[in-house]
């Protein structure tokens, strides 16, 4: 039997449109041996919706990676249980992104996921340059179950 989180943590951004939710920051698929993780596209931005690092690809990739951290975290993953990245830039933006590649490799050190770059007229949020969603495969046991109730939508 699978069991499934909806999660909207606090210290992490979402988006409301409407006066609804718009998407779901963490999904988690929990299983008798192991969970699936999604995490949403993550965008350069604060909790607050501030964007870091205008014009700063490095910037938008450490921020970029430090929120797709907060939600690992508060699944119990880290960025080695990542399978999966996609990430989107904007077009004119790729090169300096490959360029900047290495603050990247800050975070993912040890296990490389499979990953697949899409360049894209723009992102959601003005400003942003680079957006990445991940997937990651966790053992179920690790879950901190009882935290997680606290975000669960």
């Amino acid at each position: 039997m699978l069991e499934r989180y909806y999660l909207r943590p606090d210290d992490m951004w979402w988006r409301v449109e409407n006066d609804e939710l718009l998407y779901t920051p963490i999904i988690v698929v929990r299983g008798a041996e192991h969970s699936h993780v999604y995490l949403s596209g993550q965008l350069s931005r604060l909790p607050s919706g501030e964007v870091v690092g205008l014009g700063d690809m490095r910037a938008q990739i450490r921020q970029t990676c430090e929120n797709i951290q907060t939600g690992l975290n508060h699944v119990g993953a880290t960025f080695d249980d990542i399978t999966r990245t996609a990430t989107y830039v904007v077009g004119s933006e790729v090169d300096s992104y490959y360029a900047e590649s290495d603050e990247r490799f800050k975070y993912f050190k040890n296990r490389r996921p499979t990953s697949t770059v899409v360049p894209v007229v723009r992102l959601g949020m003005a400003g942003c340059v680079v957006e990445i969603e991940c997937e990651a495969i966790i053992e179920s046991e690790r879950l901190p179950l009882d935290s997680m109730k606290e975000w669960m939508i």
